[in-house]
């Protein structure tokens, strides 16, 4: 049953009333009998655990209490383990201090304004400063309103169930918090400093709106509060990083989210650097950790590094069995064609010419063959151009194209075989596009396209890496 109403704990305490209850623990006002000072009494009772969970957390509580010493946590006085009539029981007793939670005077109507709530938010920020400046850091992982208690300008931060040592994190997929509260990453049972932040900045939301944040709605795991509340625009955007649905993205301790308060300043500067590194992280999701794909077994593709040049060469790609459809249909064409015009010029030879069309559409066909079959092609790559050149028989051609020109490659559909899709790598530059390694199978041409990239990436300007990203984004969908 535990300890009632009036009763004297340890003949030390007297308990005055209760207070609430908290998972397995229940929390009671007391009074020290040999000075008359205010207590808070909170009991564990063996018998109505569920599970050993709330006896740990209960023990780790104690155990960071005891190490803590902060004007605005309450005083951490002793533990007592009390059996009597076969039933154990844990208290844990602290100093109360003075004042009502924010719950409650948020339930009573109060709503201060915004350099009130700026003046909170500081006084907070240092607490987390201090408990995330310890050794391990200290995470509270449960900030809210009815856990913050308010004296005039005095503000402490109580209720340590939940509290967290970066030595001994939770294993499993245990979740300690409160919804609407927590950090999107406490639901997967992490936490980190900046998860207490977020509780903060939820909090502060709850203060200026008079709704607590899981009643508003969200906008891609984001708290959309800006509807709700009444502030300037430089707290407004102090409060997003704050909320920030990814921890990364927040401010990085409660000293700079301190320092981003006080100095509008060093807000835009720290905003400044979010849009440049989302930027640069968009780009490097595909061109930054793009690896080199291995080399595919039995590829005859040839890669060589040269000083500062990137030089690839592509053999022809052989008869294969791919090629017979088209080499088939194209021989079938070329003979009908042939046969047709040697007929149409017994009658006329004007009537022969309209025969000129069909045989620009077979020669088309046997050139794929040829290009297939027989085309080989080298591409050198340095710093300031590119040269793509091709060789066909005893014919021979190249390119050249200036690196600055240079707008994408690309891994592209050139046409259809059969109803079978053939794709080449195409470099785009200005208005043209350089096709090449049509005879390559996809493996092949997604690590050729891998490896130039490697070598491009360095020597690209910002509006190439924005058009580069923007391909090869279109290419993956």
């Amino acid at each position: 049953m535990g300890i009632q109403t009036g009763a004297i704990l340890a003949e030390k305490y007297q308990i005055a009333e209760r207070l609430g209850a908290g998972g397995m623990a229940r929390t009671f006002a007391a009074t020290c009998l040999a000075d008359q000072s205010a207590v808070v009494v909170k009991e564990l009772v063996f018998s109505q655990l569920e599970s050993w969970k709330a006896y740990d957390l209960f023990l780790r509580e104690v155990r960071i209490l005891q190490s803590l010493d902060h004007p605005a946590i309450p005083r951490f006085l002793e533990m007592l383990e009390i059996t009597q009539n076969n039933e154990t029981c844990l208290y844990l007793v602290q100093a109360r201090v003075p004042g009502e939670s924010l719950l409650q005077k948020l339930q009573a109507g109060w709503r201060p304004g915004e350099a009130e709530v700026k003046s909170l938010a500081l006084n907070l920020l240092d607490v987390l400063q201090y408990l995330h400046g310890l050794a391990p850091p200290v995470i509270h992982r449960d900030i809210k309103p009815s856990n913050l208690i308010l004296d005039g300008l005095r503000v402490f931060l109580i209720d340590f169930g939940a509290v967290q040592d970066l030595l001994k994190p939770e294993g499993g997929s245990t979740v300690v918090g409160t919804y609407g509260y927590m950090a999107p990453e406490q639901f997967s049972g992490r936490a980190v400093p900046v998860s207490d932040l977020y509780g903060l900045g939820a909090t502060l939301v709850h203060i200026l709106s008079g709704r607590p944040p899981a009643e508003m709605p969200q906008r891609e795991l984001r708290l959309a509060f800006e509807d709700y509340v009444q502030i300037s625009g430089e707290f407004k955007t102090w409060l997003q990083q704050m909320l920030s649905p990814a921890p990364e993205n927040r401010f990085q301790s409660a000293a700079e989210a301190r320092e981003a308060l006080l100095d509008p300043a060093a807000l835009r500067q720290r905003l400044s650097r979010v849009s440049q590194r989302a930027a640069l992280q968009e780009q490097e999701e595909i061109l930054g950790p793009f690896q080199a794909l291995p080399q595919p077994s039995g590829s005859k593709i040839q890669i060589l590094h040269q000083a500062d040049q990137l030089v690839l060469k592509i053999p022809p790609g052989g008869f294969t069995l791919s090629v017979l459809p088209i080499l088939g249909f194209a021989t079938f064409w070329l003979c009908f064609v042939a046969f047709w015009t040697w007929g149409a010029s017994q009658a006329s030879f004007f009537f022969a010419l309209f025969s000129i069309p069909f045989w620009i559409a077979g020669f088309f066909m046997a050139s794929l063959v040829l290009r297939q079959v027989l085309l080989s092609t080298t591409l050198e790559l340095s710093p300031h151009h590119l040269l793509l050149s091709h060789q066909l028989l005893r014919f021979s051609w190249s390119e050249t194209i200036l690196l600055g020109e240079l707008n994408g490659l690309v891994r592209e559909l050139s046409y259809r075989s059969n109803g079978v899709p053939v794709f080449v790598l195409a470099l785009e530059a200005g208005a043209r596009k350089y096709k090449f390694a049509q005879q390559l199978s996809q493996y092949e041409q997604e690590w050729v396209q891998s490896e130039i990239l490697q070598y491009l990436e360095p020597h690209l300007d910002s509006r190439q890496r924005k058009r580069f990203v923007k391909l090869l984004q279109r290419q993956a969908h």
